[in-house]
């Protein structure tokens, strides 16, 4: 079994649940697929946060259908609490935050301001 992980850029509009991050599995290849924002640092960001998030789940036994099932149920509510707190409840809310400190971690290597990176990705909210 060797471990293989797949990460494509593509439009917001292509996203399989309408969020600007997205991974699963078939097999042992990992999907990863993050909205192009023009800024090859920030979506390098965003996917290392996805695949940080696939591998910690997988290794605990947590599915790409646990994580889609929270991700739809909070993606277009007020507040939505992925960038800060996980989902709340949710099976894969440490998993989750484990990859949030990672991406904060390499944003500061890459002498990127939070600020800026997160408005990057809210700016794909107003396109809709």
């Amino acid at each position: 079994m060797a471990l293989r992980i797949l990460i494509e850029i593509i439009p917001h509009s292509e996203q399989r649940l309408g969020v600007p991050g997205d991974w699963f599995w078939e097999g042992d290849t990992l999907h990863v697929k993050i909205s192009d924002v023009e800024d090859w640092r920030y979506e390098f960001l965003y996917a290392r946060h996805e695949m940080d998030e696939a591998v910690l789940c997988r290794n605990v036994g947590i599915t790409t259908e646990e994580v889609d099932a929270h991700c739809l149920e909070y993606k277009d509510k007020p507040g939505n609490p992925d960038s800060f707190s996980g989902y709340p409840g949710a099976s894969y809310q440490t998993q989750h935050n484990d990859a949030l400190a990672m991406e904060w971690i390499m944003s500061r290597a890459l002498g990127i301001s939070w600020q800026d990176y997160d408005a990057a990705f809210e700016k794909l909210k107003e396109k809709k």
